[in-house]
C-alpha cells in the first residue's frame, strides 16, 4: 500500500461546526485526500449513498440523528457496513469513548485536534481500508476464475482451461495460494503463488515437498492448528487464523480458507489454501481489546473511587454515622417524598448530658471515644434502611425516622435511653447519674410543601430542651 493510492481516498467528514468542518478539510486536502462534507445525519446518509466513502470521520453532536445512530444505521447495511467509522468529540468521557466502539466506530479522536494526530489517525484507517477492499475485489476475482472452471467442467468431458489465463489471475491476486497433494500421508505442498512468496520470503522451490506446519516453526500450540487437523482428517472446508512466521523469523497473522477438490470419484486428491496477511487487522484488534480491558479497569477504578468519596463526603470522620451535611440532605429528600405520600415523619434530637464537664474530667480523647460508643449504640436500635442516625454537631445526635407516627419514635427514643444506660460509662462529673446519660426530644409532623423542614427540627429542640429542663436522661415529645 503506496501513498499515492492513500492520497486518492475518499474521506466523508459530518460535523455541524462549520469552522471543525473548514479545519479537518483543509488538513486533509493538503494531504492529498478527496474530501466530503455533511453537517447533519441525514445529509451524510444520502452522501454516503450516492458515492461510498473510503473513510468517515463522524462527530457525535450532530442534529437529525446523532454520530451514533449514523453508525449503528452503517453497521447494519452490507453496503456500508465495512466502512471505518472514526469518532469527533469535544468530550473525553469514557462512557463516550465506550459506546462509540460498541456502535462500530473504530477509532476516537477528541477536539481540540492535533493535526499529527489527526493524520496518523486517518492515514491508519485509510490503509486498512483499501487494502481490505483489494482483498475483496481479488476475491472476487477469483470467484470468478473459479467458476469458469466449472462451467468449463460442465460443457466438456475433459476440462480445458485457459491455462496462460488462470497463470496470469494467480499470480497477481495479493493473496497467498498452495496447493497440497492429499494423497500423501502429510499434504506436501505442491504449488505456491508469488503472493505466498511475497507474503513469506519462501520460494516455490524452498517450500515444495514440505508440510504448511514449517511456518508456524516451535509455535504449535494454537486453537487453529489443531481446527486445521480437524478439517483436513474430517476432509471438509475450514477458515482459521494462526500465527506463521516469515522466512526473516518476523511473525505474521494468517487468516486460511482450506477448501477439499475432489476427483471424479469423490475421493479429496488436493487442498487449496487461500491466505491472507491480517497482521494489520490483528493489532488493531488487540490494542482495541486492551483498549477496552483499560476502560473497564478504569471504570471499575472510578466506581470504587466514587463509592470511597461519597461515603467521605456523607460520613462523620470521628463516628462514622452520617454527618450534618448527609443529615440535611436527607431530611430534605425525605419532606419532599412524604409531603406527596401525605405520611408522618419524625425526628429525634439527643444531647449527651453534661458532655463539657465529661471532657474536662475526662480528657478529649477520652471524649472522642465516648462519641464513637455512644453512636454505635444509637445505631444498634435503627434497623430500617430508610432510617437515618446522624452527628448533629458536637454531642448532638439525630434520628431521621420516615413514616413514622409519636408513638413509634418514642418507642425507638426509649430504646437508645436503654442501650446507653446500658454501657454504663463512667460519667463522675454528670449531674444526673454515675454514668454517661441522654436527653432527647422527639418531634414527629405531616410534611407539606407549605413550610419548611426547619419546623421539625425546632419542634424536636423543644422537647430536647424541655427534656434537660426536666431533670435530664429522659425523652419529652407530645402526649402519646
Amino acid at each position: 500500500m503506496n501513498l499515492q493510492s492513500c492520497e486518492k481516498a475518499d474521506i466523508l467528514i459530518i460535523d455541524d461546526q462549520i469552522d471543525n468542518l473548514r479545519l479537518l478539510s483543509n488538513l486533509l486536502a493538503k494531504r492529498g485526500y478527496r474530501v466530503r462534507q455533511a453537517v447533519d445525519g441525514e445529509m451524510a446518509l444520502i452522501a454516503i449513498d450516492t458515492e461510498t466513502p473510503d473513510v468517515i470521520l463522524l462527530d457525535i453532536k450532530i442534529p437529525r440523528l446523532d454520530g451514533y445512530g449514523v453508525c449503528s444505521y452503517l453497521k447494519k447495511n452490507e453496503k456500508t457496513a465495512e466502512i471505518p467509522v472514526i469518532f469527533l468529540s469535544a468530550f473525553d468521557e469514557i462512557l463516550e469513548k465506550t459506546k462509540a466502539f460498541e456502535v462500530g466506530g473504530v477509532d476516537y479522536i477528541t477536539k481540540p485536534y492535533h493535526t499529527q494526530e489527526v493524520l496518523a489517525r486517518v492515514e491508519t484507517q485509510v490503509k486498512l481500508s483499501l487494502l481490505h477492499q483489494k482483498l475483496q475485489s481479488n476475491n472476487r476475482y477469483l470467484k470468478r476464475q473459479l467458476k469458469l472452471s466449472e462451467a468449463a467442467q460442465e460443457f466438456h468431458a475433459q476440462p480445458q482451461i485457459d491455462a496462460y489465463l488462470l497463470h496470469q489471475a494467480i499470480a497477481a491476486t495479493y493473496n497467498g495460494i498452495i496447493i497440497t497433494d492429499a494423497t500423501h500421508s502429510d499434504n506436501p505442498i505442491i504449488y505456491a503463488n508469488p503472493g505466498f512468496e511475497r507474503m513469506t520470503g519462501y520460494s516455490l522451490e524452498e517450500v515444495k515437498g514440505k508440510n504448511c506446519r514449517f511456518l508456524q516453526g516451535s509455535d504449535r500450540e494454537q486453537s487453529g492448528i489443531l481446527e486445521l487437523h480437524n478439517c483436513i482428517q474430517e476432509k471438509r472446508e475450514c477458515s482459521i487464523t494462526v500465527r506463521n512466521y516469515r522466512k526473516d523469523g518476523i511473525l505474521f497473522w494468517n487468516e486460511v480458507s482450506l477448501s477439499p477438490v475432489k476427483d471424479e470419484s469423490g475421493q479429496v486428491v488436493y487442498y487449496i489454501g487461500v491466505q491472507t496477511d491480517v497482521t494489520q487487522r490483528k493489532l488493531a484488534e488487540e490494542e482495541r481489546q486492551r483498549y477496552e480491558a483499560s476502560v473497564h479497569k478504569m471504570n471499575r477504578e472510578l466506581h470504587e473511587l466514587n463509592t470511597k468519596l461519597h461515603r467521605l463526603a456523607n460520613l462523620d470522620g470521628l463516628t462514622e454515622v452520617a454527618n450534618r451535611r448527609c443529615f440535611d440532605e436527607t431530611l430534605e429528600h425525605e419532606w419532599r417524598r412524604l409531603s406527596r405520600e401525605k405520611q408522618p415523619l419524625s425526628l429525634i434530637l439527643g444531647d449527651i448530658d453534661y458532655f463539657k464537664l465529661y471532657n474536662d474530667n475526662y480528657g478529649h480523647l477520652s471524649g472522642d471515644d465516648c462519641l464513637k460508643k455512644v453512636a454505635q449504640a444509637i445505631s444498634s436500635v435503627i434497623h430500617r434502611p430508610a432510617d437515618l442516625v446522624a452527628r448533629y454537631g458536637g454531642e448532638e445526635f439525630a434520628i431521621i425516622l420516615p413514616n413514622t407516627p409519636t408513638s413509634g419514635a418514642m418507642q425507638v427514643a426509649q430504646k437508645i435511653l436503654e442501650e446507653i444506660r446500658q454501657l454504663q460509662l463512667p460519667h463522675k462529673a454528670s449531674k444526673v447519674q454515675s454514668y454517661v446519660t441522654m436527653s432527647l426530644g422527639v418531634g414527629t409532623v405531616l410534611p407539606t410543601l407549605g413550610i419548611s423542614e426547619t419546623t421539625l427540627i425546632n419542634q424536636a429542640d423543644e422537647f430536647l430542651f424541655q427534656a434537660k429542663k426536666e431533670g435530664r436522661d429522659r425523652v419529652v415529645s407530645y402526649p402519646v
